[in-house]
């Protein structure tokens, strides 16, 4: 278990994140039939894991950070179902062929290629894995975002240490993928709209001599695009689904 993400860093990610669709759970499940024992890795504070709590048998919520366990062990619980676990993609504490369907949020993005043998490793023959993923709809708006981030060079090399961006045929090879599109919507005042800035794990904190100008170039964005104080962010749950092949 690690110890990179801070207690109030996950707290913020727990309240700001943007929520996945609600509904995307109960309609990947129609598609696939009820898992037994599902596996939620890269859980972060068990955003999917709450989703499909209550839809199977036992949800295993597997995270390396401290702190992100520390609060999913407090928002889930009343969710009995979910069982958080400290563990690696890259090296998941669950036997071989164990669960029936393994699920991964936008933190597939950090994964190791290694990561891709190991999910499958403890997959159940026929089981099936899902990568849930947003898509913004306001190019506008994470074009000049992301265009000021990159001046902040202590935040740039964060995010391209962290980040693998591993193909989807890494995970699932030649199978042909399943989709679900939810388009959403999230008014947001500018504490929402920073605090989601700030969950951000690579964001700086206070303190980090960056933070004053990650908050300057946040606060200039909001500004260009809100209206009477509040943004309407528009984005898309994407869901891809399959049984991986060899």
């Amino acid at each position: 278990m690690t110890g990179g993400v801070s207690l109030s860093k996950a707290q913020l990610y727990e309240s700001h994140r943007l929520p996945y669709a609600p509904e995307a759970a109960a309609d990947l499940l129609e598609r696939l039939g009820t898992p037994r024992l599902v596996a939620d890795v890269g859980a972060g504070t068990g955003q999917l894991a709450r989703l499909l709590a209550g839809r199977c048998e036992g949800v295993v919520a597997i995270e390396p950070e401290l702190a992100m366990c520390v609060v999913a062990v407090q928002s889930l619980a009343h969710l009995p179902a979910v069982d958080i676990v400290a563990g690696t993609a890259e090296g998941i504490p669950l036997g071989a062929d164990c669960v029936d369907l393994v699920v991964i949020g936008n933190a597939y993005h950090r994964f190791r290629p290694e990561a891709c043998d190991e999910l499958r490793r403890i997959l159940a023959p026929g089981g099936h894995i899902a990568l849930f993923s947003y898509e913004m709809h306001s190019r506008e708006l994470t074009d000049m975002l992301f265009g000021k981030l990159a001046a902040l060079t202590g935040l740039a090399s964060r995010v391209e240490a962290a980040f693998r961006r591993l193909p989807a045929e890494a995970l699932f090879g030649s199978a042909r993928l399943g989709a679900l599109v939810y388009p959403q919507q999230c008014r947001e005042n500018w504490e929402t709209f920073f605090g989601a800035a700030c969950a951000g794990v690579e964001a700086p904190e206070p303190g980090d001599p960056e933070f004053a100008r990650f908050e300057q170039i946040n606060r200039e964005v909001f500004d260009t695009f809100a209206a009477d104080g509040w943004l309407t962010m528009e984005y898309e749950t994407r869901v891809a689904f399959a049984r991986p092949s060899l």
